[in-house]
């Protein structure tokens, strides 16, 4: 079994009212989306039963107390090379903490991932280098920016796999024009499902695309009439005549 972390009892200083809250009374309790996503992780895994709440509040007082958070100085905490002793938390370290969570929320749910990470890893969840590998292919898709420009005209691929390919066939071999990119975004099928047929669980951009409906449906359509679908970037390849 897994030895958890020593967290040494620590004498909490007396709180004022809400000094551990890390945000002002008056705002949202989230100041950004990604906060909120942290905090949701970690309680849906833990009400799914992926650890205790002792295992998790054992991680994160870890990751809060550590030396060198919050303006820790050397002579306040010992070392941390292999093979030493983890460093005794400390008064003034905590209370840095509840200081810093009041100025700045982030720092708080940082911490939150941190910890999160770290745990995840010694349960074996989610590998410190699967998760380096995810990071990897986030920056890369980032850098490498969308294939097609918002004006590309575009095909759609007859696509031929098992499973929801979220791609409805009349679609299939039809142009359309790409309205805009919407971002970057895991193909659905290899989260929920834990398959990839076509090599598609990496990051890949997802297009806004229109069609006209009589594009799709023949001269019986209402020729003015048009069609938003959001398609997956290896759902699509371009079409000759470039920009519509």
């Amino acid at each position: 079994m897994r030895k958890m972390l020593t967290v040494p009892t620590l004498a909490v200083p007396e709180q004022r009212a809400g000094a551990a809250l890390p945000r002002d009374a008056s705002e949202p309790v989230f100041a950004e989306p990604w906060q909120a996503h942290a905090f949701a992780v970690v309680m849906s895994l833990y009400q799914d039963g992926h650890y205790n709440w002792a295992e998790w509040d054992d991680y994160l007082g870890y990751h809060i107390q550590a030396p060198g958070h919050f303006g820790a100085t050397n002579g306040e905490a010992g070392g941390t090379e292999a093979g030493e002793a983890e460093p005794e938390p400390t008064r003034a370290n905590y209370s840095r903490f509840l200081a810093a969570c009041e100025r700045d929320g982030a720092r708080f749910y940082h911490l939150w991932l941190a910890a999160a990470e770290h745990l995840l890893d010694a349960k074996g969840l989610v590998p410190k280098a699967e998760l380096e590998e995810r990071i990897d292919a986030f920056e890369k898709a980032g850098r490498d920016g969308p294939r097609f420009a918002a004006g590309r005209r575009v095909i759609v691929r007859d696509i031929k796999r098992e499973g929801h390919t979220h791609l409805p066939l009349y679609l299939r071999g039809k142009t359309g024009v790409v309205e805009s990119d919407r971002g970057l975004f895991v193909f659905p099928g290899a989260v929920g499902h834990d398959h990839d047929h076509d090599g598609n669980d990496t990051l890949q951009h997802v297009y806004c695309v229109r069609f006209s409906a009589s594009g799709i449906w023949g001269a019986e359509a209402a020729g003015r009439h048009s069609l938003n679908f959001n398609l997956w970037d290896y759902q699509l390849e371009p079409a000759w005549g470039g920009r519509s």
